[in-house]
C-alpha cells in the first residue's frame, strides 16, 4: 500500500495509532483535476486535518471520546496526475484497507474520487448527501468527472443509490434519475419542509434488504451559510445538524466506509474545513456506536 501513499506530518486528530492497531483509516485524496467551477479541493485533506487538531473530541450525540476509537491516518494518495490515475490509486488503497479488515475514510479532493472507493468496495447501496446528482453523461467533454462519476458507477455496478439534499440539477439528470428503479432522491426542499424523519425514512426503506452500504458526503449538500468554501455552492441547502441527525438514524453495521469531498478551503476563513472535520469525527462515532450495538 505504501507505494500509493505520501505520509502526512499532520495526521487527522493528531492520531498516532499504527495502521495494524486501527479500526478506522483516514486516506487523503488530494485531486481536483476535473473541477468545473472552483478549484482547490486538492488542498482539503491538509486543511481538514489542521482543523481537526483544535476540536474537542467528546461526542454529546454518542457519549464516545477519541480514546474509544482507533484511528490511523495513512497520508495522501499519490500519483494523481489524471482523473483515471486518481480513481485507480484510490481504488487500490481502499481495497487494501478493506482487505486488512478496517474501515476506509476518504477525504477528498473532488467527488470523483468516490468512484475509486466504490470500485474497491462494490456496496449493495450508496447513501449520497449531495446538492447534485453527478449523473450527467459528460461535462465539458469529459465522461469521467465530478459531475458524471455517479452515472459511471451505476453503469458499472448493480447498486442502489439514495441521494439526499439534492437541488442543483439538470433536466438530463432528472430524466435519468426518474427512469432508474434503484435510485431514490429526497430534495433539500423536502428535507427542510418535512425534517429529519423524511430523510431517514427514505434511506431505511431502500436499505431494507441490502448487506453493504457506502456513505458519501459532498460538502455542498450543506447550505453555503455552513459550507461556503466548496467547489460548486448552491443555496437552500441543509444544516450540519440535519445531516448528522439523519446519519444517527440510519448508520448501522452494514456501512463499509465513507468519504467527505469537495471542500475548497481557500474560499473561506476555515469554517467549511472545520465543519468537515467535525462531520468526519461524528460519523466515525456513529459507526462505532453501531459496531458496539
Amino acid at each position: 500500500m505504501e507505494e500509493f501513499l505520501n505520509p502526512t506530518m499532520q495526521p487527522f486528530l493528531d492520531s498516532t495509532t499504527p495502521f495494524e492497531e486501527a479500526h478506522y483509516v483516514i486516506i487523503g485524496a488530494p485531486f481536483d483535476g476535473t473541477s468545473s467551477y472552483r478549484r482547490g479541493s486538492r488542498f482539503a485533506p491538509s486543511a481538514i486535518r489542521r482543523a481537526s487538531l483544535y476540536m474537542e473530541t467528546l461526542s454529546l450525540r454518542t457519549g464516545l471520546d477519541l480514546d474509544d476509537v482507533e484511528i490511523a491516518d495513512v497520508g495522501d494518495v499519490k500519483g494523481l496526475e489524471s482523473v483515471e490515475e486518481a480513481v485507480y490509486a484510490v481504488e487500490a488503497v481502499v481495497r487494501r484497507v478493506l482487505g486488512a479488515g478496517k474501515v476506509p475514510i476518504v477525504i477528498g479532493g473532488e467527488h470523483t474520487v468516490t468512484l475509486g472507493a466504490l470500485r474497491a468496495l462494490k456496496p449493495d447501496a450508496v447513501v449520497d448527501f449531495d446538492a447534485h446528482f453527478d449523473l450527467r453523461d459528460s461535462l465539458l467533454g469529459l465522461r469521467l468527472s465530478h459531475a458524471t462519476f455517479m452515472r459511471r458507477a451505476l453503469e458499472e455496478f448493480d447498486t442502489k443509490l439514495v441521494v439526499l439534499g439534492c437541488r442543483a440539477l439538470s433536466r438530463e439528470e432528472m430524466e435519468f434519475a426518474s427512469d432508474e428503479d434503484d435510485l431514490t432522491f429526497v430534495t433539500s426542499a423536502e428535507l427542510l419542509k418535512n425534517g429529519v424523519e423524511r430523510g431517514a425514512e427514505a434511506v431505511l426503506e431502500e436499505l431494507g434488504d441490502v448487506s453493504s452500504v457506502y456513505l458519501s458526503i459532498d460538502m455542498d449538500v450543506l447550505d453555503p451559510a455552513y459550507a461556503p468554501a466548496v467547489g460548486n455552492p448552491s443555496p437552500e441547502g441543509i444544516s450540519v445538524t440535519m445531516l448528522l441527525d439523519i446519519l444517527a438514524e440510519v448508520v448501522d453495521g452494514r456501512f463499509l466506509g465513507f468519504d467527505v469531498t469537495e471542500v475548497a478551503p481557500h474560499y473561506d476563513s476555515g469554517l467549511t474545513a472545520t465543519h468537515a472535520a467535525y462531520i468526519i469525527l461524528e460519523t466515525i462515532y456513529a459507526l462505532e456506536s453501531a459496531r458496539r450495538g
